[in-house]
């Protein structure tokens, strides 16, 4: 996957027993968190998040993949029947419809959510 697209900074694949399968951060880039947060956060949380995005599937469809965006990095998990794969990309990764819709919200916050009502 780091061949794919050089933006993957991380990598985890994770059961639906909770057991990482995989986890491994690209050569070379800083790490942002400690080896014991990124355990705990890849071998519970996708799942959770999954599962939790997962209850609309009968009225909306199957969950293609969820984002995490952070002013750090972004995160995307997907399942792939019953494996959860977890990656995070530099956070400059192109996202135009969500970075578009941020940068209104931004703006748009700033003149009515920002100032107390009359």
């Amino acid at each position: 996957m780091f061949e794919a697209d050089s933006s993957i900074r991380y990598v985890a694949i994770v059961d639906l027993e909770y057991r990482i399968l995989a986890s491994k951060h690209r050569a070379g880039i800083s790490r942002l968190t400690p080896d014991d947060v990124d355990h705990h956060f890849v071998s519970i949380v996708p799942q959770i998040i999954l599962e939790a995005v997962e209850k609309l599937s009968p009225f909306l469809g199957q969950v293609e993949g969820v984002t995490a965006h952070y002013k750090k990095v972004l995160l995307i998990f997907y399942r792939f029947e019953d494996l959860i794969v977890c990656i995070s990309f530099e956070p400059d990764r192109e996202t135009p419809f969500y970075n578009k819709i941020t940068e209104l919200f931004r703006k748009l916050s700033k003149l009515y959510l920002a100032h107390p009502r009359s």
